[in-house]
């Protein structure tokens, strides 16, 4: 529980304006009115779990546990609702703090902090962190709606779905303090938890749409839609990983629907290309030796994969297939009988050949430096057993364990990139945490493998939409700093026209080069060059520089101190600053005050004064560019930057090792060259302009990532059967020559 000694509440925010007040306390109250019902039946569902397991318990100890918590659980029930609600409150009396204790506490934070964690206190984490992202998922759009409409409320960017103070992370968080204050074990909180998620889940919809109805009625952005553009090619579903594909300059594809998938082969195909391919690289073994063999029984094939699925973390590596055989074979032999070597019987060595093949595109396709491959090693034997167990494994793409895998490595190959400054440890920890309970606990139930495959799939959904918003903000960002430098390009050169024409003295100058130079930029930002406001800029400026005899001093020095306050200037040192340009007599200063600074100092102030916005515009400033011009391969990669569309995936090597590292073209403007590249989580990488990206390209350090239509594991099993026809092929050839 929270251990404030002093409950917040909205009617503390001073800082609020008492309208965003109001409607955050009708906000409050609307949350308590739509959860009521919700959390009532809730507990409605607990007692009546507890009672069941009190009856149909066959031993004392999880009847007695039952019997304790509904003694415990019904006199808290009154206060239950009280409790949630308060801590609610303190969450939306926090809504907007920069502090910390502000956002509330995610599920996973201890697990993301520590190396050891608590295996329940773990599981209760997932589950409050399992139901928030179910939530989120089912009511994505009005949560969306939500956080940009509170952002408007508060005068704020747009909020993170897990602050918002009616979200679903805080909801989760409120759940798991509310119901650790019933005083309930752990094993009884984590049913609460499963019997929230199943209410929760299926009124989520409509609580969130019934908050959004109530702002749009006071009138918070009625007109909101959650509507993403896209230009040209749109963003794919699914993100690109690493793979070895075509050449710069090799034709790009369209993508496909995936109505034309090639048909798999079936699997008497599949033992034939398999027998050409033994019969290309070992001509020497016979039928006949096959024919005369002992081979072991399904059976024991799975009890010798299960003791080899139990020894520690395996590693793989290209042609890895033959050291599993040869372990599978000494593990049949220490089970067999004195004087018997049951061997593999052909279609169950055709198995194990498919999945050593597989592995081995697999590995061409996961970086060396990740733990895609690690992974991977831990999953063959699992995989080896499905396979030998369901021919489904390699004929149905949707097949549950080619799923599994699927998520698995395109997630450990693409979202975890250890050459980013930020390493997602608690997303490592859940992949490591499903691999290792498959290889724990896979006896040749499929449900295990699809109850992974679909809880890693929810989380994957989560972060993709977290991806989305979070590169949505870097783009909006970009285009504003380059309309920022398209501006203050333009306010530059309108000064330095005028200066040109005109001698002045150095205050003058300094003024309408820096301040001055601002106000044209803050006005052109929010008017445009067309407007009577930017026009009337340029006329103060031109007044400034013609003689003192035709000008109006009392109406310029108005002008110009109200643009100076405008970019930052405090009032007393912009009338100062007004009165010495125009050579007017300074304010007389008061007893106590010190004396008006020095014409020097003012001049030193304006020429070292920060701009607006050059704290957030600094470092996202590109290097300075070469000075050497293009050569024409370097020209011909920039016009072909500039035709690609957003959300085209580049491959940078990124040192001599050949590491590689994907990148997605977010954003580009076409007239300056600069451009947005972000990684898969949306998170921006160091800025570049489409001019350096085309010299990396021309020297091979850049190459573009054709759309993907199919995922890893697909890619790779199209690649295995394509090499497996030429073997076939191969074979014919020689046939027909004799």
């Amino acid at each position: 529980m929270d251990t404030h000694p002093i409950m917040p509440t909205l009617s503390e925010r001073s800082d609020l304006a008492p309208r965003a007040r109001h409607l955050l306390a009708q906000q409050l109250a609307e949350c308590g009115a739509l959860l009521e019902p919700v959390l009532r039946n809730v507990l409605d569902d607990l007692e009546h779990e507890l009672v069941r397991i009190t009856q149909q318990s066959a031993s004392g100890q999880p009847q007695h546990e039952a019997l304790d918590a509904l003694d415990k659980l019904r006199p808290a029930r009154p206060r239950f609702q009280g409790q949630m609600m308060a801590l609610l409150e303190r969450r939306f009396a926090k809504i907007g703090q920069s502090a910390p204790e502000a956002a509330p506490p995610r599920a996973n934070q201890k697990a993301a902090a520590l190396s050891l964690v608590d295996p329940g206190e773990f599981d209760e984490s997932m589950a409050l962190e399992d139901l928030a992202t179910r939530t989120e998922l089912h009511a994505g759009s009005a949560i969306y709606e939500l956080c940009h409409r509170y952002a408007v409320l508060l005068a704020v960017p747009p909020l993170e779905s897990e602050v918002l103070p009616s979200g679903p992370a805080v909801l989760a968080w409120v759940l798991g303090e509310a119901a650790r204050g019933m005083g309930l074990p752990q094993q009884h909180r984590l049913l609460f938890y499963r019997l929230c998620d199943r209410r929760l889940f299926g009124a989520a919809e409509s609580f969130y749409a019934r908050l959004n109805e109530h702002l749009k009625a006071a009138g918070i952005l009625p007109d909101l839609r959650n509507y993403l553009p896209k230009r040209g090619g749109a963003i794919q579903e699914e993100e690109p990983a690493e793979t070895p594909y075509p050449p710069p300059g090799a034709e790009r594809t369209p993508i496909a629907p995936a109505a034309n998938f090639t048909a798999p082969p079936a699997m008497g195909e599949l033992h034939t290309l398999l027998g050409a391919r033994r019969h290309t690289l070992h001509p020497e073994q016979t039928e006949a030796a096959t024919q005369s063999a002992e081979f072991a029984s399904m059976p024991e094939l799975q009890e010798a994969l299960s003791a080899l699925q139990a020894m520690p973390s395996r590693r793989v590596a290209a042609g890895d297939g033959e050291n599993l055989a040869r372990e599978l074979a000494a593990e049949l032999q220490r089970g067999a009988p004195p004087g018997k070597s049951p061997q593999l019987h052909p279609e169950h060595r055709d198995a194990l050949d498919l999945i050593g093949l597989l592995y081995d595109q697999l590995l061409a396709e996961t970086r060396s430096e990740g733990i895609a491959q690690q992974l991977l090693a831990n999953l063959q034997v699992p995989l080896l057993r499905v396979a030998l167990a369901d021919n489904n494994f390699f004929t149905a793409r949707n097949h549950p364990a080619r799923r599994l895998l699927n998520l698995v490595l395109e997630t450990a190959n693409l979202w975890l990139d250890r050459s980013d400054d930020r390493f997602d440890a608690v997303l490592n920890q859940r992949l490591q945490r499903s691999v290792q309970r498959i290889t724990n606990d896979f006896h040749g139930d499929l449900g295990l493998i699809e109850r992974e495959a679909e809880d890693l799939d929810s989380h994957l959904r989560l972060l993709t939409r977290r991806a989305e918003i979070a590169e949505r903000r870097h783009v909006e960002a970009a285009q504003g700093r380059d309309r920022l430098r398209e501006a203050r390009s333009m306010a530059g050169a309108a000064i330095s026209q005028r200066l040109a024409k005109h001698q002045t003295t150095p205050l003058i100058r300094a003024l309408l080069e820096s301040a001055w130079s601002d106000a044209l930029t803050l006005t052109l930002l929010r008017e445009g060059a067309n407007s009577e406001a930017y026009r009337r800029r340029l006329a103060v400026a031109d007044r400034l520089l013609e003689s003192p005899v035709r000008r109006d001093d009392g109406r310029l020095a108005a002008d110009l101190n109200h643009g100076l306050t405008q970019v930052g200037l405090q009032a007393t040192e912009a009338d100062q600053i007004t009165r010495y340009v125009l050579d007017l007599p300074q304010q007389p200063a008061y007893r106590s005050a010190t004396p008006p600074p020095s014409q020097t100092e003012l001049l030193i102030r304006l020429k070292s004064r920060r701009k607006p916005g050059e704290e957030q515009a600094r470092p996202a400033q590109p290097p300075v560019p070469q000075k050497l011009p293009l050569t024409s391969i370097e020209g011909r990669s920039l016009d072909e930057l500039k035709q690609l569309p957003f959300g085209t995936w580049l491959e940078f090597t990124i040192n001599q090792q050949g590491q590689k590292v994907a990148r997605k073209l977010s954003w580009y403007a076409p007239a300056s060259g600069h451009c947005l590249l972000v990684n898969a989580r949306g998170a921006a990488t160091s800025e570049r302009t489409l001019e350096q990206i085309a010299r990396l390209m021309a020297r091979g350090q850049v190459r573009l990532l054709p759309p993907q239509d199919k995922g890893m594991i697909d890619r790779a099993w199209d690649a295995l059967v394509s090499g497996l026809r030429k073997f076939s092929r191969n074979n014919e050839t020689i046939e027909t020559a004799t």
